[in-house]
């Protein structure tokens, strides 16, 4: 029985000035990483931090921290050797697609696993991160709905994930 690498979705949301154009989607690559890989990437951007810049830096622990997270959770106690990342460049110039949890962001970053998304927002100033377990359909717990602002402004139920809204809002 042949085994499957788990995969998690990478989307780095850019805005784009240009209005009325339809967004992009772009998937920037396909790879394979283990907890050994990662923590060799972590100490290479360690030395290279004050030419990165400090929101930089701050992003690239984040991202490094939740592909490990992932890599040391499967549970059943095991950690898991590989993860597939799939990352993919989202252009838009709907700026709802920046609201996160009622706030404005300049930049957001999500990573989508089977059973939790985390993201990192960023604005001049602040940023912020979290998780949440996603609870797919037809399970018998309810996903509590958010409340999103639409592109017309009007404030509406959702029960979809992120990355979902962030599909349609688009």
């Amino acid at each position: 029985m042949a085994s499957q690498i788990p995969r998690v979705d990478v989307v780095f949301l850019a805005y784009s000035k240009a209005t009325r154009k339809a967004p992009s989607v772009t998937l920037d690559s396909i790879c394979t990483v283990s907890l050994y890989e990662l923590q060799r990437h972590l100490q290479t951007k360690r030395t290279e931090r004050n030419s990165m810049g400090a929101a930089a830096y701050k992003h690239y622990k984040w991202y490094n921290a939740m592909l490990a997270e992932e890599l040391r959770t499967t549970g059943k106690g095991q950690p898991r050797p590989l993860l597939q990342a799939f990352h993919w460049y989202i252009e838009t110039s709907n700026r709802d697609a920046f609201r996160i949890e009622g706030q404005q962001y300049d930049a957001v970053s999500l990573i989508v696993a089977a059973e939790v998304e985390h993201w990192y927002c960023a604005r001049p100033g602040h940023s912020s991160q979290g998780s949440r377990a996603r609870i797919s359909f037809g399970t018998s717990i309810a996903p509590q709905k958010p409340i999103v602002a639409s592109s017309t402004g009007q404030l509406r139920h959702r029960s979809s994930t992120t990355l979902e809204r962030i599909r349609e809002e688009c």
